[in-house]
């Protein structure tokens, strides 16, 4: 089949996009990513196999009121007429037979083309939009339309009761949308496992083993945000430095937060003993996960968090670490269901820094969770797995 997917992002990087793409390609389908543009970079391009496709939204060929009108994150129901035509182009000039479509704010602009040029829908739901939303928060009065909840809620009740299919991470993000009146036959769930080739394969370097050599790690890696709940192993570390005087908290990403976890550092006493790495290209974050003596996830229970699940989860458990992940739902299934580590309350920072020392006081309690966890990811907790649910959804489409 030739796919055409959209995603009102840049690409690459985009971890579950590109592993889709990867899968469907090597099961014999065409893919064509439409997506946005950086300065610099060419309208199209080939990349491991599919097409790509850019929508140039810069403030050099748009006045800034077209520009914001034409943005699929300003929450237009009516579509967005650049990305309109372009995607409409794309599936002219290669005869598009299914238009997969992430995240929501994207959709509506997508089921236009679908309605016009008769072509099927996917939503592939990563987020619960209208919650992660909420769990971002809005900060300036030209938000009030792009972070209005309930308008989104309108939105994404409309756009999932009108797509052909729908793709969910978790189960709990599946149970809403049947609470919601969608059919459980119409929503696939494709996980954010991991690739057991891309991290067994990993090149560990050693400029940044050696630097860490003679600390005791404990490491997130991923996005900031107040829902990511960094503020939870920051406040951790005095009571772990009381224990661990060598440990060191690598926060291995950026985000909105950053500043506000800095000067937490600050108040705390602990800026020497929590390392904001910054963004780092993928190829470095086995090297982290390696380093590390335990790794975290410790989010804010929410209703976005609640019905997601993060790729790092999934990282740290193939590469044999033990997890401390917080009592958000699908987060702690996983940690109980595979017994890969200790689950904390969300916020929990004394419990998570009780935790911390457990599992460095008790090192062969450490190697077990670890081993277990690796043990189940390669038993079928993992992207192998995923990919045949997405390969077999497209089958399925096809004989439709």
């Amino acid at each position: 089949m030739k796919i055409c997917m959209v995603l009102a992002n840049h690409f690459p990087p985009d971890i579950r996009v590109e592993k889709e793409a990867r899968a469907l390609i090597t099961a014999g389908h065409e893919i064509h990513l439409v997506c946005m543009t950086k300065d610099g970079e060419p309208a199209e391009s080939d990349y491991k196999g599919m097409k790509i496709h850019r929508v140039n939204q810069s403030y050099k060929n748009f006045g800034k009121i077209s520009l914001l009108l034409n943005d699929p994150f300003f929450l237009n129901p009516f579509g967005t007429r650049i990305w309109f035509r372009h995607i409409s182009k794309i599936t002219n000039q290669y005869n598009i037979e299914i238009l997969h479509v992430h995240d929501l704010p994207i959709v509506a602009t997508t089921l236009l083309v679908s309605k016009k040029q008769k072509i099927p829908v996917i939503f592939d739901m990563h987020e619960n939009w209208p919650e992660a939303l909420r769990a971002w928060g809005k900060k300036h009065l030209h938000q009030f339309i792009t972070f209005n909840i309930t308008l989104h809620k309108m939105l994404e009740k409309y756009c999932v009761n009108n797509v052909n299919h729908i793709i969910v991470v978790v189960d709990e993000q599946k149970d809403r949308l049947v609470k919601m009146g969608i059919l459980s036959d119409k929503i696939t769930v494709v996980m954010n496992t991991e690739d057991l080739d891309v991290f067994d394969n990993a090149v560990i370097d050693d400029d940044i083993v050696t630097k860490y050599n003679n600390n005791f790690i404990i490491s997130y890696i991923g996005g900031f945000g107040p829902h990511r709940g960094l503020d939870t192993p920051i406040k951790a570390m005095p009571k772990i430095l009381q224990k661990i005087p060598d440990a060191k908290l690598l926060l291995v990403g950026k985000g909105g937060n950053e500043d506000d976890l800095k000067q937490l550092c600050g108040k705390l006493g602990v800026k020497e003993n929590v390392i904001f790495t910054g963004w780092v290209d993928f190829k470095y974050v086995p090297t982290y996960i390696h380093i590390s003596g335990v790794c975290l996830v410790p989010h804010r229970s929410n209703g976005h968090t609640e019905t997601t699940i993060p790729h790092k989860i999934f990282q740290y458990m193939l590469m044999g670490k033990p997890i401390i992940v917080t009592d958000v739902g699908p987060l702690a299934l996983v940690a109980k269901f595979a017994d890969s580590g200790i689950v904390v309350p969300s916020g929990g920072y004394d419990e998570m820094a009780e935790a911390v020392i457990k599992l460095y006081e008790n090192p062969e309690l450490a190697k077990a969770f670890g081993n277990n966890g690796r043990k189940t990811v390669m038993a079928g907790l993992n992207w192998e797995t995923d990919a045949e649910n997405l390969c077999e959804l497209y089958e399925q489409l096809e004989k439709s």
